[in-house]
């Protein structure tokens, strides 16, 4: 059994809420090839191209006086370099992105390069997906599955619900597909734990993946769709909404620019980078207040605010400041994100543990 999520007293999404969103190789029942009914292709889709990067970008922040005395204390290398047993462990796309990562901001270094990131980004991670199945699209579907039964729960009912689920499907070769999820009655998927609402959303997504004309089954459509093109697709599964389709895509899709504001991890992280760089907001502020449209966007109660009473030891910084900051990493603000989470100490290694 693969990782499964824990899920905080308030509800809110955070990376700790992720692991099941995303299947591993231990995670996922492969033996697709004795179940084939479903008539999907088992063609496995050619990698996306790594977008490069911008020839000698801008740094975000200058290099002032403090900055640089800080840089010599840490140790950071004039040119950035990174140890090469840390770029040996990590896929080349990823070290495109912490390269470009830290060379909008060089003091990120450190946070890089203190530990390998063990879940997305890894090769043993983007290893495990490859041999996760040979067909990729049942990859999909039991990952968007899996994050519905692990929507609201604990990690252990995540577990044992889905340890249930996979029960069902009994006999020699049989395991769960879209095709025999359909066959199953409400009643049979109720008994192993999940709400009536969410055997709703299961056999949707289901029936959307047994049907070899929808666009989510075409090996084509993920391998040219552009990531908000997937989003807008997979949000029209019942049960899947913008923050969980934002975790399929860099999950089981990796692709290198997803960004989460909503995810109270990214929150937490955000705000502590931010307070260590109060220029870095400052600048952020300054440009904002030139866009008519953000400026619009700071009339809305942002997504996580401090009420009086809040408990919180960090500032909560408004999403529009937010994904402000953000744009700065693009085309890799999926490398960001793994390094704000890591600046939050959120688990996200918890994806790549049994």
């Amino acid at each position: 059994m693969g990782p499964i999520t824990r899920s905080n007293k308030s509800g809110l999404k955070t990376a700790e809420n992720t692991s099941q969103v995303y299947p591993l190789a231990t995670d996922v029942p492969t033996d697709i090839k004795k179940s084939t009914s479903n008539g999907v292709s088992k063609a496995k889709p050619k990698l996306k191209p790594v977008p490069k990067a911008p020839k000698n970008p801008s740094q975000l922040i200058d290099k002032t006086d403090a900055l640089l005395k800080q840089n010599q204390q840490l140790e950071i290398p004039s040119n950035l370099s990174l140890p090469q047993e840390f770029i040996d462990y990590h896929t080349p796309g990823f070290i495109e992105g912490v390269k470009y990562c830290i060379e909008r901001d060089p003091s990120l270094y450190p946070i890089v390069i203190k530990e390998n990131f063990t879940g997305f980004g890894s090769k043993a991670f983007d290893d495990k997906l490859v041999k996760a199945d040979d067909d990729r699209i049942h990859l999909y579907w039991y990952s968007l599955v899996r994050s519905v039964i692990a929507q609201q729960v604990s990690g252990a009912s995540a577990k044992s619900v889905e340890g249930k689920f996979k029960n069902l499907f009994v006999g020699d070769g049989v395991i769960p597909t879209a095709k025999a999820t359909l066959e199953m009655s409400e009643e049979q998927l109720k008994s192993v734990g999940l709400s009536r609402q969410k055997v709703k959303y299961v056999q949707h997504i289901s029936q959307v993946f047994a049907d070899p004309n929808d666009k989510l089954t075409k090996l084509e459509f993920y391998r040219n769709a552009t990531v908000d093109e997937i989003y807008n697709e997979v949000c029209k599964l019942k049960g899947i909404g913008l923050w969980s389709a934002k975790m399929f895509a860099i999950f089981t899709l990796e692709e290198l620019d997803v960004f989460a504001e909503d995810d109270l991890g990214v929150a937490r992280g955000m705000a502590k980078y931010l307070e260590q760089r109060p220029q870095v907001l400052a600048v952020a502020k300054s440009e904002v207040a030139q866009d008519e449209v953000k400026q619009a966007g700071l009339q809305k109660r942002s997504k996580f605010y401090n009420k009086s009473d809040s408990k919180r030891t960090w500032k909560p910084i408004h999403d529009v400041y937010v994904l402000h900051v953000a744009e700065k990493f693009k085309p890799f603000r999926s490398a960001f994100m793994m390094i704000l989470w890591r600046l939050s100490s959120t688990n996200i290694d918890v994806l790549d543990k049994e």
